[in-house]
């Protein structure tokens, strides 16, 4: 399995400059602080994901560009059956439903 290394302060230092926003833009357009931004663009690893989330949408990438400065190469399901979340045998029922 390929580790994934941090990289949020690279890429938020390279998206911020090519889109020309400041700590303080970013902070009046999301509510995070901009001495969080300042923290993660130093490297330092976020404790709040709400606030990584915000950030990434502002800047039009994913959580995971954000974080390590590529797109998830993994699909969902397959990283799901990589890691033996489903292991074992499931019965799956679909039903079709009426809404009043």
């Amino acid at each position: 399995m390929k580790e994934m290394v941090l990289q949020i302060g690279p890429t938020l230092r390279s998206l911020m400059r090519d889109q020309r926003l400041t700590l303080k833009s970013i902070e009046k357009e999301t509510g995070v602080p901009a001495s969080t931004i300042a923290e993660w663009t130093n490297n330092r690893s976020p404790k709040n994901p709400v606030q990584v989330q915000k950030v990434a949408k502002l800047l039009g990438v994913s959580l995971h560009f954000l974080l390590f400065g590529a797109e998830d190469s993994e699909e969902p399901l397959t990283k799901l059956v990589r890691e033996d979340v489903f292991s074992g045998t499931f019965e799956i029922t679909i039903k079709k439903v009426r809404i009043k």
